[in-house]
């Protein structure tokens, strides 16, 4: 079965301790007549030097096309004021002016509240398929490493760069050049393409597991979960407006963080991560353990809301000199090599595991609309069961 560019989102939004059934909410209609196909990301330019004025085209636009919708005057106010404070968060970077900068997206993320669909648990956020009952909660991550020649490293290898060696920390998405990540998907194939779609015999990678003790800001929002959640209704709380402000808040700050440009990864400064940089550092300030959000690797975001999801970690350093105390609250394994996975008998690979990913009602195809692929028919898919159907935990 093929995803259709027309059809909409995963979001069953199971919010944590209220139960949901599907309903139209006629209320707010006004969501079915926005054209989502504007704001369908990654949004793709040619230079950084294009993202400030591209951005606040994007969101003007945004702003523009809840009017136009007959939104409620109260939602198109926070639409306004988010927009004005993401972009004049990014002016004031540009100025030199950083700590003014950092502290408006605080406020931003501080506006949050901890019930809402922005912060949970990870086992508890809408990033990820709910598990069926009587399935274990735990979300399966993968954790990859390159290198030239086929390697098994040791689990310890296979996590953060160590404190000793911030000088080789550069700048990515959502992190600054110095202040290790751990960056996890919760698919092997989604790490690949994160890695450039590596040759198999270079791709290495450990199956990992958390003990549910982060707390995560969730990004993985996209203009179809908007469309969608006109046909949600929360029976326990009638307040659909609050819940679709939120929404729209996270969906103006995921926008802002979605953009890929063309010019090539050598640029010492990528005005694409300024906003996701500060986003992550408001979210330490929270006390937040890390963010999730989807690939930016993806031809279109929809084929990233099952099998594309990512999550950075924040190394917090209270003066370890090696790892992180993140480290304390994670599982990993030794990595395995793709590679050698594929040399394997089918005898060897009958083992199988309830990926978390295997919850999820929706299509779950990777690819691009003219060329897609049930992920369950793909090695990926096989190498993701495989590496934890067969990892000895506790060992």
């Amino acid at each position: 079965m093929c995803i259709s560019k027309y059809i909409f989102s995963k979001i069953g939004f199971i919010i944590k301790k209220k139960t949901i059934r599907r309903k139209i909410v006629k209320k707010h209609n006004w969501v079915q007549n926005i054209n989502y196909k504007k704001f369908i990301a990654p949004f793709e330019i040619s230079s950084g030097n294009q993202y400030l004025s591209e951005l606040k085209t994007l969101l003007d636009l945004f702003v523009d096309e809840l009017i136009n919708c007959k939104a409620e005057e109260t939602i198109v106010s926070v639409a306004k004021l988010y927009r004005d404070k993401i972009i004049n968060s990014i002016e004031l970077y540009y100025q030199g002016n950083i700590i003014d900068a950092q502290s408006t997206i605080n406020e931003l993320i501080d506006d949050f509240s901890d019930d809402s669909i922005a912060i949970s648990h990870i086992n508890d956020s809408i990033a990820f398929p709910s598990p069926r009952k009587g399935v274990k909660s735990e979300v399966q991550f993968f954790r990859a490493r390159l290198t030239e020649n086929v390697t098994d490293f040791p689990a310890k290898d296979m996590l953060h760069i160590p404190f000793s060696k911030r000088d080789i920390v550069k700048g990515e998405r959502f992190s600054i050049p110095g202040l290790p990540c751990l960056y996890l998907a919760n698919s092997t194939y989604t790490c690949w393409i994160e890695m450039g779609c590596p040759a198999d015999h270079k791709f290495n990678v450990s199956p990992v597991v958390l003990d549910n003790t982060q707390r995560i800001f969730n990004l993985t929002v996209s203009i179809r979960d908007l469309m969608d959640y006109t046909t949600i209704e929360n029976s326990e709380n009638d307040n659909h407006e609050e819940s679709i402000i939120a929404l729209i808040k996270l969906l103006m700050l995921s926008m802002g963080t979605s953009f890929n440009v063309a010019s090539g990864s050598d640029r010492n400064f990528k005005a694409e991560y300024i906003l996701p940089q500060m986003i992550m550092l408001a979210c330490k300030h929270r006390n937040l353990d890390g963010v999730t959000y989807y690939s930016k690797k993806v031809t279109d975001d929809i084929f990233a809301h099952v099998v594309g999801v990512n999550l950075v970690l924040f190394a917090s350093y209270n003066g370890e000199k090696e790892l992180s105390n993140i480290c304390e609250h994670i599982e990993i394994s030794d990595s395995f090599n793709y590679s050698m996975f594929k040399q394997l008998m089918p005898s060897l690979l009958c083992k199988s595991y309830d990926l978390r990913i295997l919850d999820s009602p929706y299509i779950t195809n990777i690819g691009s609309f003219d060329r897609q692929f049930p992920y369950r028919e793909t090695q990926f898919f096989a190498f993701d069961q495989y590496l934890f159907a067969n990892w000895n935990r506790g060992h």
